[in-house]
């Protein structure tokens, strides 16, 4: 196939061909392979050029992505997946975003760890949270066992506080009041035994109360 011309149009430029056909590429693709007018191509070189103009259209929407937030690579290769973008062009992508340093599953599990637990997010959310970012079980485990756990008790104690006072306004029966409790704590991801400790720990009276059962 004859290259006759080559037009650009926006990032991309078209080429056409002396059969009548034509693609629109990268311009970067363009760039890189040096094509010029009356160029001779077969078929293998075409494919090239639409896989190497694929990659750099896919590393494109990546970074658009990236620079919103950090992202596992679970995540990434789901939304490039979800724009359609065929696996092999995915992969290429991926390899390049590790390879740069863009994409770190171990230090995007501490970031996100840190943020969850800053917002008083327990250790089994987080997990969970984690696990459905495609973060692997070693690195789980590794991040979360360094949460400091006393500070996840003050925060699951003073959740607990401010909770106890808006269901006490509510209800009075106080068995209830304890069930609502640990069933809120355990939707935050606390574990079952720091939310017992603390709902046993717990003064569900008002102070003018007389405190007996």
């Amino acid at each position: 196939m004859i290259i006759t011309a080559l037009k650009q149009k926006g990032n991309n430029v078209i080429i056409y061909f002396d059969e009548g056909e034509s693609i629109s590429l990268d311009y970067r693709t363009i760039a890189d392979s040096g094509l010029r007018k009356n160029d001779s191509i077969d078929e293998t070189a075409k494919s090239k050029l639409i896989s190497d103009s694929n990659f750099h259209k896919a590393k494109d929407s990546a970074f658009r992505i990236l620079s919103g937030r950090q992202h596992s690579v679970y995540e990434i290769r789901t939304k490039l997946f979800q724009k359609k973008i065929d696996k092999e062009t995915i992969d290429r992508v991926i390899e390049q975003l590790l390879a740069g340093r863009f994409l770190n599953d171990e230090k995007f599990a501490h970031a996100y760890t840190e943020e969850r637990s800053g917002k008083k997010v327990g250790v089994n959310k987080i997990k969970a949270e984690l696990h459905k970012k495609g973060i692997s079980r070693e690195i789980i485990k590794s991040t979360l066992e360094g949460l400091n756990s006393e500070a996840g008790f003050e925060q699951a104690q003073e959740l607990a506080k401010r909770k106890l006072e808006s269901l006490k306004r509510k209800e009075t029966d106080k068995r209830k009041i304890k069930s609502k409790l640990f069933s809120f704590l355990i939707s935050r991801g606390y574990e079952s035994d720091i939310i017992m400790k603390i709902v046993n720990e717990l003064n569900f009276y008002d102070e003018q109360e007389d405190g007996t059962e």
